[in-house]
């Protein structure tokens, strides 16, 4: 069976985090703008012979702007997170906790979020296989 691939990437989002394991300077806050390079992977395309409709990835979207759209991450076990749940309540930062900010941690956290929408979105016709 022949797999189909498509590609789509999201570029603009403003965020801070700290790697507070580190003991280098990413232990200290710091930030960029990330960007998400997906892959989607399906066995059959749809009527219009698309793996996935990009223009139906508007959801997609407005949950990646509003997990990284000048926001601040938090991992969930960082010892300074009561510090920081005080500044979000103050309106100092828009914090956002994720098991583990770092690329890697927060490439498997959106990678679990956007497949499941992509399952559901398709009848589980099509899936994230790969995201950068």
């Amino acid at each position: 069976m022949t797999r189909m691939i498509s590609t789509k990437c999201f570029k603009g989002f403003p965020c801070t985090h700290r790697q507070w394991r580190a003991s280098s300077h990413c232990k200290y806050v710091h930030g960029y703008s990330r960007e998400f390079y997906f892959e989607f992977e399906s066995k059959e395309l749809t009527k219009e012979q698309w793996v996935v409709d990009f223009g139906g990835l508007k959801d997609v979207k407005q949950w990646l702007d509003s997990m990284f759209d000048h926001t601040f991450l938090v991992s969930e076990d960082d010892p300074e997170r009561e510090l920081f749940e005080e500044l979000d309540r103050k309106g100092i930062i828009q914090m956002r906790i994720l098991p583990n900010v770092g690329m890697e941690g927060t490439a498997k956290f959106v990678y679990k979020k956007v497949n499941e929408m992509i399952l559901e979105k398709t009848q589980q016709r099509a899936w994230v296989s790969k995201i950068e």
